[in-house]
């Protein structure tokens, strides 16, 4: 008896010794996945739970429009099973790494997922007098399948043709809730072929985080200031103001890889003057000292919005205080 067990140990080390040692670290090995943005780090983390790895490359008021990738960050996306951005007309620094990266990632371009609704960029820094018109033409747009495949297309050829340093096609997507609810659908279905031990896990996840996103929805469109009557840093809100029917009247630029020159501080300025505007909005990433002394001069008050969280800690509830703040902020206006 004593003889037979000794027999079965030795027969058990013996096969776990062939055994490859990537076959068993591959079976218990976590997924890990890689985000660029806080908002979108805080919606997949809502999804991923206490499973796998969730590693963010952007923190605090570190702009994408600026940002250069560190040696860690490469080993981050080196090591990752999937990586989830947005765009090169938002992440520009991303573009070629992903290109060069080593390794299977499966990477997933966001701007290009089936059931968002895209905008185009406003063309002009000033937009009273046009948002109607505006509206009219992405409504048109909408129906045909929300204008994303029938634009996306030529949005490159487009980019080239025009010189929109900024691209065609407004990248800011996550400030729409409804948008949110279909990143997190697509991420709980990446999540779940790749993962596919914690697929319910993850579409359980995805179920909650869209329930609490129909509530966000639905309370800010009962009680949000339809009114407000505004004027922002730059051009990156009007998928807040299309979901919940609020209009911005002017930005004091629409591409912050160019300084607004006199030409455009003047406009504002006569802008917030002649229409009484009562806010003038800053963000965290850029310096608020051309906003201060245009709301110095007209009296307008000051405020900030952040379209990217970054005065939250990053997790679960970033992105639901991304949005009620922005609600928040133009209840007072």
């Amino acid at each position: 008896m004593f003889k037979s067990n000794k027999i079965k140990i030795f027969f058990k080390y013996l096969i776990l010794s062939i055994i490859p040692i990537n076959f068993i670290t591959g079976v218990n090995a976590e997924i890990k996945v890689v985000t660029t943005i806080q908002p979108l780090h805080s919606l997949i983390s809502n999804v991923m739970g206490n499973k796998g790895k969730l590693d963010l490359i952007l923190e605090g008021t570190a702009s994408p429009h600026s940002f250069t990738l560190k040696p860690s960050h490469a080993k981050m996306l080196e090591n990752a099973d999937v990586i989830f951005w947005i765009d090169k007309d938002l992440e520009s620094f991303l573009e070629k790494p992903l290109k060069s990266i080593p390794k299977k990632a499966k990477v997933v371009h966001l701007m290009d997922i089936s059931g968002l609704e895209i905008h185009k960029f406003r063309e002009k820094n000033i937009y009273a007098g046009h948002d109607d018109h505006d509206k009219h033409d992405h409504k048109e747009d909408k129906h045909d399948d929300h204008g994303k495949h029938s634009h996306k297309e030529d949005k490159h050829d487009d980019h080239d043709k025009h010189g929109h340093a900024h691209g065609e096609f407004d990248v800011h997507i996550w400030l729409d809730p409804n948008n949110a609810k279909v990143i997190v659908k697509e991420v709980a279905n990446q999540l779940a072929t790749l993962d596919s031990k914690n697929s319910d896990f993850y579409k359980e996840n995805s179920k909650k985080t869209i329930n609490k996103l129909d509530n966000l929805i639905n309370k800010i469109n009962k009680s949000i200031n339809k009114k407000a009557s505004f004027v922002t840093f730059h051009d990156a809100y009007q998928y807040f103001e299309k979901r919940f029917g609020v209009e911005a009247l002017g930005a004091l630029t629409i591409n912050t890889d160019i300084q607004p020159g006199a030409k455009q501080i003047e406009e504002i300025q006569h802008l917030v003057e002649d229409k009484n505007i009562k806010c003038i909005f800053s963000e965290p990433q850029f310096n608020p000292k051309l906003i201060n002394m245009i709301a110095k001069s007209s009296g307008a008050k000051t405020g900030v919005l952040d379209p990217h969280g970054s005065s939250y800690k990053p997790g679960n509830d970033l992105y639901f205080n991304l949005i009620n703040d922005l609600y928040e902020n133009l209840n007072k206006c």
